[in-house]
């Protein structure tokens, strides 16, 4: 073989097959070579890996950068997170990929934002990127979801609650159409999945008692709103044959139901999240504003029931739901926490947390990259460009020290809200590099890597 780029060795390197003792070689941007390191290629530049393990980098599907915020209120876009801090954070988590929400202001709902956004990205992007587009009621959205998909969305996102002011919840008859929609044009449709008539009685009814504790936030957002909005949900996928994939779920019981479907011949997809495995309701109440999400974590055997069904390969996905408010807006909550914003920063922790569940025999290497790497890539048509190492995949990989101990910790954090919900969290199990079609972006928790390298990917580069 000819001299390749780079070649890092004396490695672990987790492939389709399972790990392979040696290194990877890289030539332009490509895995070129996966072997025993007496195999590799000569190569420009070569890496010690030092015995450390590598795996494909993480393709985050599910972020909110926010970025851009126009109109009332636009100070918040330099207050929040934006494209080139959130995938800065992204890098430091050992994401490759990123695949951004359309809840920017103005929404990723029509053609026209969607190209505005994607300049945008495209100029400060650290790692490679792909864009999700959105559905609200009362506008024309079998037009807008084809030229959106055109131009190469990777799913379609809408909320069955109340989200923020510019998003108003989507009804039944709007969703029912609007799935149809989906399976005509063969895109995914993303659901948040929570009842807004039950959500909105508990808030009217708390909020004429009074109740402005931590508490109040976990009685407003039940787990029977979820698991009820989950079962029409999957009803209304399977009446209309559109792919879906439930965001953020919490309970079993919503993943069951998705497994149900799935056995059935339906692609209907499940995903969770870090916050519903490595927290709980109790960790909310510890934590109070900085742990305001929804849906919220659940109890202690909730979240055992859910890392058993991760781990019998009933979860698909694994997205980080980062949504990055300021201190201050979460500062907010802790008088009244009603007025802290609803959402948790955490991107770069994804990686670190699974990694030491490996180590603690909580779960497997192969199952995280399953659903943190394999699956979303799958799910989203970046498979094999994305996802994956093997030959000819995009060069995207970390190498992780499995034995390091790593402090998840505010300080550190490369996002623009300088704050992450699991601040003082030790694992074991530290990403040291993050490479991106062969380049290193991140080095030992620092970015090294240059605003704009990150691309734009599609469907059909990756087919």
């Amino acid at each position: 073989m000819p001299t390749v780029d780079l070649v890092v060795k004396n490695a672990k390197v987790y492939t389709p097959g399972g790990l392979v003792a040696g290194g990877l070689a890289v030539k332009d941007g490509k895995v070129a070579a996966i072997s025993n390191d007496y195999s590799l290629p000569d190569a420009d530049k070569t890496i010690d890996a030092r015995g450390n393990v590598v795996i494909p980098g993480f393709v985050d599907e599910h972020v909110h950068m926010g970025d851009p915020y126009e109109g009332p209120g636009s100070e918040v876009a330099t207050m929040r997170e934006d494209f080139a801090t959130g995938t800065m954070a992204a890098a430091a988590g050992g994401v490759t990929t990123v695949i951004e929400m359309p809840d920017s202001v103005p929404l990723v709902t029509t053609v026209e934002a969607a190209k505005s956004k994607l300049e945008i990205c495209k100029r400060k992007a650290y790692v490679d990127f792909a864009l999700h587009g959105g559905f609200i009621p009362g506008t024309d959205y079998a037009e807008s979801m084809r030229q959106m998909y055109d131009l190469g969305m990777t799913g379609f996102k809408t909320y069955t609650c109340f989200s923020i002011p510019e998003w108003p919840p989507c009804y039944d008859g709007d969703l029912y159409d609007a799935l149809k929609v989906v399976h005509k044009i063969g895109a995914v449709a993303l659901l948040h999945a929570e009842n807004d008539f039950i959500l909105s009685a508990n808030e009217k009814r708390l909020k004429s008692e009074g109740r402005k504790d931590i508490k109040a936030h976990l009685e407003w957002r039940p787990p029977i709103a979820e698991i009820e909005s989950v079962r029409r949900m999957v009803f209304f996928l399977k009446e209309t044959r559109a792919k879906g994939l439930i965001v953020h779920t919490s309970v079993p019981e919503g993943v069951l139901e998705v497994t149900h479907a799935k056995q059935h011949g339906y692609e209907i997809y499940v995903e969770t999240c870090p916050h519903f495995l490595f927290m709980t309701d109790q960790d909310v109440i510890k934590k109070g504003p900085w742990a305001k999400c929804a849906p919220p974590p659940r109890d202690k055997a909730t979240v055992a029931k859910m890392w058993e069904l991760l781990n019998r390969g009933h979860i698909d996905t694994l997205g980080s739901d980062h949504s990055p408010y300021t201190k201050d807006e979460k500062q907010a909550g802790v008088e009244n926490i009603w007025h802290a914003g609803n959402g948790a920063a955490n991107i770069e922790a994804s990686l670190p947390l699974m990694m030491d569940a490996i180590n603690k025999g909580n779960t497997t290497i192969e199952r995280t990259v399953h659903v943190a790497c394999e699956n979303p890539a799958r799910l989203f048509g970046l498979y094999p460009r994305k996802g994956t190492l093997q030959i000819g995949s995009d060069a995207d990989f970390v190498i992780v020290d499995m034995k390091s101990k790593y402090r998840i910790s505010n300080s550190k954090t490369k996002s623009k809200c300088g704050w992450t919900v699991y601040d003082g969290t030790v694992t074991q199990g530290e990403a040291k590099a993050t490479f991106v079609r062969g380049s290193m972006i991140m080095q030992d928790g620092e970015i090294v890597g240059n605003q704009g390298y990150g691309q734009y990917v599609t469907r059909e580069m990756s087919r």
